[in-house]
């Protein structure tokens, strides 16, 4: 048995650290929450009912979304305040914002709740959206956040994406050099985007969030490999998270800088990067 392993949780988290070690090591997957993530989860039901549901500003301001709280329980806050996956919201904007680029339909694996992919509807950067999401919370909240939107008529739920979804049959009615993909899989991105769906995708484009840190059948994930084979087609660029500005809300002015910087915690287990593929 590792005991470094209980000292480091101790030492980290205090007795909760050395009980979830030693959960693990008896083979429960419950874990007891920290003190730190339990002030994030009560920050963000907070900044939940004081935005009432609804996002505060950015790209997406007032969207009213509900979050799917299966997935994650800790970036509700970042969320209604209009910061999450700012990087990523920037992008898509600035891509549909030029004719060049401009797509007419997203393609959205990994959905969620429909943050992105309503947001942008509802603020007409696209003109219907195709959304792939196997957790069925996540499906009936997309129902949801989009009829409170008024997007639904735009909108096609599917389950979760296969390694041969182009091959689906509503793609027999779109041309892919007309679609922009959106990509949050955990993992799955890997195993998609083979050789035979690049080629298939070489004029679409493309934003890949990377999960290099989940195995794939017990291996781990190299995204060098991954941009070596989009590279035969698409101009790249790599984003990741940056600052985020927190003195517009003035109604967090009261609040120390500990607790105002949790607020845009998004829960990443590492530092987190997309791929913006843009057809050469």
């Amino acid at each position: 048995m590792n005991l470094l392993k209980f000292k480091f949780g101790y030492e980290k988290y205090g007795p909760i650290g050395f009980i979830n070690v030693l959960l693990s090591k008896i083979g429960f997957k419950y874990r007891i929450d920290s003190e730190l993530k339990r002030m994030i989860i009560w920050h963000g039901k907070n900044i939940a009912a004081m935005c009432n549901n609804k996002i505060i500003s950015g790209f997406y301001k007032d969207v009213k979304i509900e979050i799917n709280k299966n997935w994650n329980t800790t970036d509700a806050a970042s969320k209604y305040l209009g910061v999450y996956e700012l990087e990523v919201q920037q992008c898509i904007v600035n891509l549909q914002k030029k004719k060049k680029f401009k797509k007419k339909y997203l393609i959205n694996l990994g959905a969620g709740e429909g943050y992105h992919p309503i947001a942008l509807l509802k603020k007409n950067f696209f003109n219907r959206a195709f959304l792939y999401e196997m957790d069925k919370q996540g499906q009936d909240l997309i129902k949801k956040n989009s009829n409170v939107n008024k997007v639904s008529k735009q909108i096609k739920i599917l389950g979760q994406a296969k390694i041969n979804f182009l091959n689906d049959y509503y793609f027999k009615d779109l041309r892919l050099k007309d679609c922009f993909f959106l990509f949050d899989i955990e993992g799955d991105e890997f195993k998609l985007l083979n050789k035979e769906n690049i080629l298939k995708l070489k004029k679409s484009n493309l934003l890949i969030e990377l999960h290099p840190m989940y195995e794939i059948n017990g291996k781990q994930q190299d995204k060098n490999i991954l941009i070596k084979k989009l590279e035969k087609f698409f101009k790249i660029e790599i984003l990741t998270t940056t600052y985020r500005d927190l003195s517009p809300f003035k109604f967090l002015d009261s609040m120390s800088d500990l607790e105002k910087w949790m607020l845009v915690s998004e829960g990443r287990p590492e530092k987190m990067e997309w791929l913006v593929c843009v057809p050469k």
